[in-house]
């Protein structure tokens, strides 16, 4: 069977709800392909660790209380999406990540200074922490599945905060990894891959469809679901412009240039990987998934 990748953005897993609509949209799926899923943080939660990071490069230690916060609205999320061995697991996995980070802001504050290493496996924090719960979701509802840190999938070239994915060298590395997972469907860490040491690499914020496209690309995937809180790729913000309509088609050319002129739906590292390997990409809404979305490939392919 091919597969399918199937990413999720933060507003898809921002609430029990979203998170629910999403492992719904994954079980059909993975009803007829392979499947692997590719996941944000929830929504904001990156831009609350990145405020985080700064009030402890401030030596202020008030980026305590909102890291309180942050950790109580995973375990509220995770409660209300899973239960039984799952849950357990992935409350683990939680009190785990949510531990280095505290550990990683800490020494931050101590020292007054964040080398660019310690900034990527700071801000890499929200991938790690939602991942699990996802898989936890899936697992509740008896589809097998679990986490996968984003350096076991990827390889990354190039500086700390605005890598580049490494398509041929992680494919090996990523069919290695997959092959121990067997049928379990792997819930991956978008945003960011692991250089040459291990080390955390960020692919640059909204760096998750990044990630998707490279590990369709990696794994020969039939096709790359980029799936959001919107219908597709429009003329202009449908939130902002009642007049702005869906494009049903796009080539792989006009993708990039949208997104490089600032549309927000596709970021636009992610048109490169699937364009070099011909794997299509589809923009899809998690909220109503019986639009059809915008559909992105060569000129010459058809929408299959």
């Amino acid at each position: 069977m091919s597969w399918r990748v199937l990413k999720f953005g933060g507003t898809s897993v921002g609430s029990p709800e979203a998170l629910q609509a999403a492992c719904g949209i994954v079980r059909r799926a993975a009803a007829e392909t392979r499947v692997l899923v590719v996941v944000s943080a929830l929504a904001g939660v990156t831009s609350r660790i990145a405020r985080q990071l700064e009030t402890a490069l401030a030596r202020d230690p008030s980026w305590r209380d909102p890291f309180r916060a942050l950790r109580a609205r995973h375990r509220e999320q995770l409660q209300a999406v899973a239960r039984g061995r799952p849950a357990v697991a992935a409350a683990d996995a939680l009190d785990r990540g949510l531990e280095r980070l505290r550990d990683l802001l800490r020494a931050v504050e101590l020292l007054g200074e964040a080398t660019p290493r310690t900034r990527a496996r700071v801000m890499a924090a929200g991938e790690r922490l939602s991942a699990p719960i996802f898989a936890a979701a899936l697992a509740a509802d008896g589809e097998a599945a679990a986490p996968l840190d984003g350096t076991e999938a990827l390889v990354a070239r190039g500086s700390y905060d605005e890598a580049f994915p490494d398509v041929g060298a992680s494919r090996p590395k990523l069919a290695a990894r997959l092959a121990t997972l067997g049928d379990v469907l792997p819930v991956v860490t978008g945003f960011f891959g692991a250089d040459a040491a291990g080390d955390v690499r960020l692919f640059g914020r909204g760096g998750s469809d990044t990630s998707a496209t490279a590990i369709g690309a990696a794994i020969g995937a039939a096709r790359v679901e980029i799936w959001t809180d919107v219908d597709g790729v429009a003329t202009a913000d449908p939130r902002r412009d009642p007049a702005a309509e869906l494009l049903p088609r796009l080539s792989y050319d006009e993708a990039f240039r949208l997104a490089r002129g600032g549309a927000k739906v596709l970021h636009w590292k992610a048109v490169a990987p699937a364009r070099a390997a011909e794997v299509p990409i589809v923009v899809r809404n998690t909220f109503r998934p019986e639009a059809a979305g915008t559909w992105i490939g060569p000129d010459a392919a058809g929408t299959s």
